[in-house]
């Protein structure tokens, strides 16, 4: 008790001293500047993020008046970590442009302060979409970074550096939806795990948890890169690897903050979704949740939610997963909202500065006017672009299929089979009691039955489950289901689902009257008991939702007679 009466006694005497020596600026001596910092780096957590931004803003406005620049860029870079706690990005990037003009011209960076801010603010210019310009700060902060002198603070750097190289291609791959990036974002992750690693335990710079916290960050993005290749052969024991590497390490040092943590566990339930370990999944995301509370942030309460309504999905509690389907899909709109109205924001400034800048040269008004004008209008049909290309790609792409489809559904030797009357032969029924692997000519029969299923359009029905199908196919679910994975690469849900969202694109496509129609009916006319369902299965299947799929339908009039 004692101890914590002094450590409070101690806070009140510095804010009231602080407060006192504040009002004037000779007051404050550079080596008083210096340790001021020096204690806020290293501050008690108690102390609010309100509180510290009040402290560093007026340190900001001392080293300003004093023209003491270590002051200066110390209490910025301060500041922005402040910011960025909150995902006060604006105001990160505010900053940075403030500092850039006292930066310009230099060539080194010894302390590592200069690499930090250029890191600082690719960041939130990322968080923002502002992608391009991302990059080139952090290609500054790289250059920077080498130059600063001791070996522990460089390496921190660097591996810093270097994964936010990787997320700027990893948003990249998100945009251009292509993996030509996919080598560019891995390299980047080895490079970062490789570069922390070298950075010596219990030395005098960096302390061991700042280490520990780059490593597990490493670790958790490899993991993640490996989940979004989840199909390729490995990745998905490779995912399980680095996120339990990530876990174990921050059980035994514990070195991430909640808000990181929390990503951690979202991550291990996305993982455990991919490997249909649907409890484990619910588990995670639900301490995600709670961890979420500690340290508010909505991106990491939506990914939460979405897992969740996936979850509860899969193993057939349907009203839990509308219940956090809701909640997504809410939370995600006023994200969507939130991060439109920040990015145009952002812009409208960055476009002042440079008019403001030129505002001197009357002769070359008119040249910067026009240029600040086309460059407003392609950030403006870039930022468009993002938002409505893609999806416009994808249902342009469903329609040259549509056009370019061939029936391949059966063979004319199929055409006269009755799924109801298909029997067995003793070979079939011997092979599946004797052999634990399906033979060809098994396999064969089956696939010639399940053509005939197709055909006969019995997956519409809402009843139809893998051992119903194995019955009408008179065969077991077991040998069923390895077919079905064998021949397309997809469970038995996945399997019934394409063909269901199969059939009502070829309705939507071919049948203008179905374009009319409620969600709810085309649900239900498909074989699904909700119409939330079939929403979500339509868009995994083809990366846009029912709705605007037939809103595009219709405005190209496709197939509607002139």
């Amino acid at each position: 008790m004692r101890k914590y009466f002094s450590l409070f006694l101690f806070l009140i005497f510095f804010c009231n001293a602080f407060a006192q020596n504040i009002n004037s600026a000779g007051s404050l001596s550079e080596e008083m500047i210096d340790k001021k910092l020096q204690y806020l780096k290293n501050a008690d957590p108690s102390i609010s993020l309100k509180r510290q931004e009040d402290m560093l803003l007026q340190l900001k406005v001392i080293s300003e008046k004093l023209s003491y620049e270590k002051g200066i860029f110390l209490s910025s870079d301060f500041l922005m970590t402040v910011y960025n706690k909150q995902d006060r990005n604006k105001e990160i990037i505010e900053l940075g442009n403030q500092l850039k003009k006292i930066i310009d011209n230099k060539k080194e960076d010894p302390t590592g302060v200069i690499s930090s801010i250029y890191q600082k603010q690719a960041l939130a210019l990322m968080y923002l979409g502002l992608d391009d310009e991302s990059k080139k700060d952090i290609e500054i902060a790289i250059r920077f970074a080498k130059t600063i002198k001791n070996p522990d603070r460089r390496y921190l750097r660097m591996a810093q550096s270097y994964m936010d190289m990787h997320s700027y291609y990893n948003n990249m791959n998100n945009i251009d939806e292509k993996k030509i990036y996919k080598d560019s974002t891995l390299y980047y992750l080895n490079q970062s795990l490789e570069t922390a690693e070298k950075i010596r335990d219990n030395n005098k710079e960096i302390p061991n948890n700042l280490k520990y916290k780059e490593i597990i960050d490493t670790y958790i993005r490899l993991g993640i890169f490996y989940l979004e290749y989840s199909n390729e052969k490995g990745n998905l024991a490779l995912a399980e690897k680095n996120l339990l590497k990530a876990k174990n390490l921050q059980e035994s040092k514990k070195v991430i903050s909640p808000r990181e943590e929390t990503t951690l566990q979202n991550q291990l339930s996305w993982l455990y979704l991919e490997k249909k370990e649907y409890q484990k999944s619910i588990d995670y995301a639900n301490y995600a949740l709670q961890l979420e509370k500690k340290q508010k942030r909505p991106s990491s309460r939506v990914e939460s939610f979405e897992f969740l309504a996936t979850s509860y999905m899969e193993i057939g509690e349907k009203e839990k997963s509308k219940f956090y389907m809701r909640k997504y899909a809410n939370l995600k709109d006023s994200l969507n909202i939130a991060n439109r109205s920040n990015a145009n924001t952002t812009m409208k400034k960055m476009v002042k500065k440079v008019e403001d800048e030129n505002k001197e040269s009357a002769k070359k008004q008119w040249i910067i006017t026009g240029v600040l004008a086309l460059v407003a209008g392609l950030i403006t049909a870039i930022l468009w672009r993002k938002k409505n290309n893609a999806l416009r790609r994808k249902y342009e792409q469903i329609m040259i299929n549509l056009k370019n489809e061939k029936d391949v559904y059966m063979k004319e030797d199929n055409e006269g089979i009755d799924l109801d009357n298909i029997e067995e032969s003793n070979d079939d029924l011997q092979a599946i009691s004797n052999k634990n692997t399906i033979s060809a000519d098994t396999e064969a029969r089956i696939l010639k039955k399940l053509a005939a299923f197709e055909k006969s359009e019995k997956y519409l029905k809402k009843d139809l489950t893998i051992s119903s199908l194995a019955a009408q196919l008179n065969t077991n679910t077991k040998y069923l289901s390895e077919v079905i994975k064998n021949n397309t690469s997809q469970n038995f849900n996945h399997y019934i689902n394409n063909l269901r969202i199969n059939y009502i694109v070829h309705k939507l496509y071919n049948e203008p009257k179905y374009r009319e129609y409620k969600i709810s009916y085309l649900a239900e006319e498909c074989g699904y008991a909700s119409s939330q369902v079939f929403v979500i299965a339509f868009k995994k299947i083809n990366g846009l939702t029912p709705s605007y799929f037939i809103q595009n339908l219709k405005e190209d009039k496709v197939n509607i007679p002139v």
